[in-house]
């Protein structure tokens, strides 16, 4: 008996302790993460205002299913090299980092490559503007999201006040260049040149400042071939995934036309920043579940995971009751988003599971991510050609909702059998 107590006691004693080193690393980086986040939250919703204000829903609907086929295309990029870059950094092992961005490099072209076939695609169906906006954005995405990995670099370090200083500043130009363009000329191709330009430019001064102070490292082959073959594994995985992502917004240029993207969009967006605000935690979670036991994961990642639901409720709640003010003022030409808006905040309380998927990513958990990126965006993408022909732009709202459900419990097996 006495031994249990002594068993207990230290196990109270670890999980304090435990709790205590969360919540100073959640602190020292949340706090940076959070600045930045509140520069980027303000300057996307001038910039959403911009938007809704001074051009019209046509355009504006047109502008996002571009971006949204760019955001399929991206895939070409590979992403999961950044999200093993962040593992290989944050495990000191920096001169992998580098090679990744090499790797990087040349495999952007495959996304300039897709971008390149679709604007043929258009110009074969007689619309130049969506030919001429996919060249563009075929030249600038290789540079873009090479040298985006400077981000990977930062946060591999745990620098989180150096990541909120530069990504701030880059948010805060490319906000100036976009609303500026806005201002001059509704015309799609000067506005996807100048989302394009202004972040080449400037993530491209961060990298090479970067690579110019590197400290010089012995590569270690060995473990650097496993994770950079790990990062194909996961942007293989990306593929149903992205294209899942953007789903909900190709169908409605498709089957409602670009007026009702943009109305759609509008009503998505707030809730969407709060999404991306909570995402703070998983950028903070991928370096430090990269180097957290898988025992600790497992006896104490889903009661916090609870609690962070719990809090998501009140958000929701709060978010009915600002809604009906906050859209008059902002977007009075959309004020028929307001309801659209308010279910369409209900996904925000799946987005805690998220983290189950950071969790496996982590520890390399490649079996069950590969079932997770098949089963979950394979949910969304049938659900979604199922409810919006059916109810339209409704049928876009209720199916983010059904679909963030089916992605939770396809989330909570898997981990469960990932760390059982």
């Amino acid at each position: 008996m006495e031994k249990l107590k002594i068993r207990a006691y230290n196990t109270l004693r670890w999980s304090e302790k435990y709790t205590k080193t969360d919540m100073l690393y959640l602190a020292k980086g949340g706090f940076w993460l959070s600045l930045n986040q509140a520069i980027s939250t303000i300057a996307s919703l001038i910039l959403l205002i911009s938007f809704a204000n001074f051009i019209s829903a046509e355009t504006y609907g047109n502008y996002r299913y571009i971006l949204s086929v760019i955001g399929i295309l991206v895939i070409g990029t590979f992403p999961g090299i950044n999200t093993i870059a962040i593992k290989a950094v944050a495990e000191a092992k920096e001169s992998i980092f580098w090679h990744l961005v090499y790797k990087k490099s040349y495999l952007t072209l495959i996304s300039s490559l897709l971008c390149f076939i679709a604007s043929t695609y258009y110009y074969l169906n007689d619309n130049q503007t969506l030919a001429l906006s996919f060249i563009i954005a075929g030249i600038g995405i290789p540079f873009s999201y090479t040298f985006g990995m400077y981000e990977s670099l930062i946060l591999g370090r745990k620098d989180f006040k150096t990541m909120s200083k530069l990504n701030s500043l880059s948010k805060i130009i490319t906000t100036i260049s976009t609303i500026s363009t806005i201002y001059l000329t509704d015309n799609i191709l000067a506005l996807v040149t100048a989302y394009f330009v202004p972040q080449i430019i400037i993530q491209g001064i961060f990298l090479i400042y970067f690579y110019l102070n590197k400290v010089p490292q012995t590569i270690d082959g060995e473990y650097g071939k496993k994770l950079t073959n790990f990062g194909y594994h996961l942007s293989f995985m990306e593929i149903l995934k992205t294209i899942a992502g953007q789903i909900d917004k190709l169908l409605i240029f498709h089957y409602l036309g670009a007026g009702q993207l943009a109305l759609y969009a509008i009503a998505t967006a707030p809730p969407g920043q709060i999404k991306t605000i909570l995402q703070n935690l998983t950028t903070l979670a991928t370096p430090k579940m990269s180097t957290s036991k898988a025992d600790d994961i497992k006896n104490t990642l889903l009661n916090k995971l609870f609690r962070l639901e719990i809090i998501m409720v009140f958000c929701v709640v709060a978010y009915w009751v600002i809604t009906p003010f906050i859209f008059p003022i902002f977007f009075p030409k959309y004020t028929e988003a307001i309801l659209i808006s308010q279910v369409y905040a209900l996904s925000l309380l799946f987005f805690p599971r998220t983290f189950l998927s950071t969790a496996m990513t982590a520890h390399l958990k490649q079996k069950e991510l590969y079932f997770i990126r098949i089963f979950a965006p394979s949910a969304r993408i049938i659900i979604f050609f199922i409810a919006l022909p059916l109810w339209g732009i409704w049928g876009a709202v209720i199916g983010s909702i059904a679909s963030n459900l089916a992605t939770t419990l396809i989330y909570q097996y898997y981990f469960k059998k990932a760390f059982a």
